[in-house]
């Protein structure tokens, strides 16, 4: 079962045990989205995914695979980056990366930044929570 959450044209998502699975943040007017996968780790992080407005799509996922047509691309490292015939690009990044750049790219101006995607942090009015523990 999950929660969701709507403030200020942006969607938060989490399971009723907050400790467990998926965690997705939606921005209803640009359709960028971030989505923290705590069940997946990679060394000592967990899988972070971010798609920004464009639609470039980041993760921190170095063993990815991307099928395009019958070819298929496997990333090793981060820093590999590859562009598809649309200009969109698939990019892999560090976890603290990808949440820097999200914490950039997420809202537009005029947008109330009630989550903080390096501190991990909902900020909701005057309360602060955490997204999960980590």
């Amino acid at each position: 079962m999950y929660y969701e959450k709507i403030v200020d044209d942006i969607q938060i998502i989490f399971p009723f045990e907050r400790n467990y699975e998926c965690y997705v943040v939606i921005n209803m007017q640009t359709e960028a989205k971030i989505i923290f996968n705590r069940t997946v780790k990679f060394e000592d992080e967990i899988l972070v995914m971010y798609t920004d407005s464009f639609g470039n799509l980041m993760s921190n996922n170095k063993n990815l695979k991307v099928t395009i047509g019958k070819s298929e691309i496997q990333f090793k490292k981060y820093r590999e980056q590859i562009t598809l015939s649309n200009n969109l690009t698939v990019t892999i990044l560090p976890m603290k990366a990808i949440q820097e750049i999200a914490n950039s790219t997420f809202y537009l101006d005029h947008q109330r930044h009630i989550m903080d995607f390096v501190d991990l942090v909902i900020k909701d009015d005057d309360n602060i929570a955490p997204l999960f523990f980590v």
